[in-house]
């Protein structure tokens, strides 16, 4: 229930936020995912695109963290895939000790919130940082299932950049 609570209140807070900004921001579509992020098992490439409400929450999620001014908030790169998997076996996947592993190491990072609603369609995020002293780099995960196929959409995207007062 704080989970479903927490999720909550960080939508309302970055929907009130999106209000004040504007439709711009370039995306740049990847293709393939990173080497430091953990591949999804039988997940697909996909052609798609990330929505426009989406791509706003990612420019106002980046620029609460971000340490200044100077991060280009506009651009960030994104990939694509499609899976079978419900998307809260996609979050559930991408655990704390995974990311760790991989190199994900910024702790104030909250990991993977799960949003099932009572259908199963379902969203949920997950969210990791790494710092490896010359970068920082933060990771979004959005699954969110499509009606239309029947699959989930896993959405990655990623900023590279100063993200924090470090």
């Amino acid at each position: 229930m704080v989970r479903k609570s927490l999720f909550l209140v960080l939508l309302v807070v970055l929907t009130t936020a999106l209000a004040g900004c504007g439709g711009g921001g370039s995306t740049s579509n990847v293709n393939n995912l990173w080497s430091d992020v953990p591949g999804l098992p039988q997940a697909e490439k996909a052609n798609i695109k990330l929505p426009l409400p989406l791509r706003l929450v990612m420019q106002t999620l980046v620029k609460a963290s971000a340490s200044d001014s100077n991060v280009d908030l506009e651009k960030f790169d994104v990939v694509g895939y499609t899976t079978d998997m419900a998307p809260d076996e996609v979050t559930g996947y991408y655990t704390q000790e995974r990311m760790s592993e991989a190199g994900w190491n910024l702790n104030d990072q909250p990991g993977c919130i799960g949003g099932v609603d009572a259908a199963g369609a379902g969203g949920g995020m997950c969210l990791y940082g790494r710092d490896d002293g010359k970068q920082q780099s933060l990771l979004v995960i959005l699954p969110a299932r499509d009606d239309g196929s029947n699959k989930t959409q896993v959405f990655y995207i990623r900023f590279d950049g100063q993200l924090s007062g470090n």
